[in-house]
């Protein structure tokens, strides 16, 4: 018997829509999603602003040069490619031979100025060395190219197309524009799905959670329209009402009192069309009309404006400067806070999210940022009772580090590596546990081994600096200060 094996559908780019859908091509390029990244080709807004906490001086001139000058020290970076559509703000990109990283500054658009990107805002020096990652930058762009077994190293330009692309909510379209006949293959309509996988395609770059945790073997990036998100991803929350985040939407709708009410018929398309933006003058009108649609003018005698009212605009939390809309439509606008110290524990954000494995590293994902003891400690239970695999054994070896358990740390980030020869967490804290013990020239090379996936990962080379200083290798310590000072502006 022979055995036929089927190509999977390709991505084709937006420009193959435009044929046949030449309206939908023209209003969709002007939606902020169409024109959330690019190259950065000039256009920006020149500027001049001081960071106060590290007494770092930024100057940005229009063709994407910074100049950043510290005391007597002067150098100058340039903005590669941005992100964000320019509606709230911009953040961008800076390639170090095919290495991308993330800028330390960004254009804030409703106040008109420059500022730390989020993140950024307590650091004492000037950092371009946070690594952008391929999920992070497939939310933002279309057909990303980067390079397996690296960490940040991309094609140039990193993505194929720049923005979202109509693929990304309607599936690679190779075999549709392929054929030209009755029976040329549909493409996904997310209308159409059932409300599990239809609210997925709007999930996949909208909401965050607490934690988002890939499925063993699997990773967000891979994610079809038309899939089950939960196939790939498992996301959790805290049992409250979300804080107001850059990707909180879809757990702030959840948590609506309208989205409860009205259950699976509401979802992002029913006040969204994905295809445009209502313009300025039409949008008050154009929102009430969804409003209306379940609820009648003799319930409000506050104007018009029900989006104005019930939909405000505030501060995220995770976001520097920006000002986003939030979807939690409360009655009364006011303050959501972040969950109390007391308030520890996490949950699926829905049933297909459960999981023990998920949990576990839920629970270790939010205590590595919170320092949460009673977090540690149930990601601990969990996943000493789980499968496992690499995810579970880093984050497993993590918490043995804490607890000052050196050998049983060491056990799992060496079975880590065996599993994941790139794994920089593990190459790193190898070597650290080698160096303690002696081992230099084996801590060396692993540490060498985590900055070929990454040169600008910061322990490794702060590690590497304390051995060759140890080893007398003058040679080797000058080679550091020059990768360190590509990386970071002190």
């Amino acid at each position: 018997m022979m055995l036929l094996l089927l190509a999977p559908a390709l991505y084709v780019g937006n420009h193959a829509c435009a044929g046949c859908h030449a309206g939908i091509f023209r209003s969709y390029s002007a939606t902020p999603m169409a024109r959330s990244s690019g190259i950065v080709s000039g256009k920006l807004t020149p500027g001049v602003f001081e960071h106060t906490n590290s007494g770092v001086s930024y100057r940005i001139e229009s063709p994407g040069i910074v100049h950043i000058s510290k005391g007597a020290r002067q150098t100058e970076r340039k903005l590669d490619y941005f992100i964000g559509s320019g509606a709230a703000g911009q953040s961008f990109l800076s390639s170090q031979n095919g290495f991308v990283f993330e800028a330390p500054i960004t254009w804030y658009a409703r106040q008109g100025r420059w500022d730390m990107s989020p993140g950024y805002e307590d650091d004492r020096v000037s950092r371009w060395n946070r690594a952008v990652e391929a999920d992070c930058l497939n939310c933002h762009s279309s057909q990303i190219r980067f390079a397996p077994g690296f960490e940040n190293l991309y094609a140039d330009p990193p993505f194929a197309q720049s923005g979202v692309g109509c693929e990304r909510c309607h599936g690679p379209g190779s075999e549709h524009v392929a054929e030209h006949g009755a029976g040329r293959p549909q493409m996904i309509n997310p209308a159409k799905l059932d409300p599990a996988r239809r609210d997925a395609v709007c999930a996949q770059c909208h909401m965050s959670g607490e934690a988002r945790i890939a499925r063993a073997g699997r990773q967000l990036r891979e994610y079809r329209a038309g899939a089950l998100l939960s196939d790939y991803v498992a996301y959790f929350v805290y049992g409250q009402a979300a804080a107001l985040k850059a990707t909180s939407y879809v757990e702030k709708l959840a948590a609506s009192r309208c989205k409860i009410a009205s259950g699976e018929k509401l979802w992002c398309g029913t006040c969204h069309d994905p295809h445009r933006v209502p313009a300025a003058e039409e949008r008050v009108a154009w929102y009430r009309a969804k409003c209306m649609s379940c609820h009648n003018a003799a319930e409000c005698n506050r104007g018009p404006d029900c989006v104005g009212c019930h939909m405000p605009k505030g501060h995220v939390v995770d976001g520097g400067h920006g000002v986003l809309t939030d979807h939690s439509i409360p009655r009364r606008p006011g303050q959501i806070l972040r969950p109390s110290g007391d308030d520890w524990k996490l949950q699926a954000f829905s049933i297909a999210d459960r999981g023990a494995r998920e949990l576990g590293l839920a629970y270790a994902e939010v205590a590595a940022r919170t320092g949460n003891s009673r977090q540690q400690a149930e990601a601990f239970r969990l996943l000493s009772h789980v499968p496992q695999d690499a995810a579970v054994q880093l984050r497993l070896a993590d918490l043995h580090r804490r607890r000052g358990d050196s050998a049983a740390a060491l056990a799992l980030y060496e079975a880590v590596l065996r599993a994941d020869p790139n794994s920089i967490v593990a190459l790193v804290n190898i070597g650290g546990y080698y160096g303690s013990a002696g081992r230099l020239n084996e801590a060396i090379a692993r540490w060498r081994e985590a900055l070929k996936r990454n040169p600008c990962v910061p322990e490794a080379i702060v590690n590497l600096g304390v051995a060759f200083h140890a080893q007398g290798d003058r040679a080797g310590e000058e080679a550091l200060r020059k990768r360190q000072a590509n990386c970071v502006v002190e």
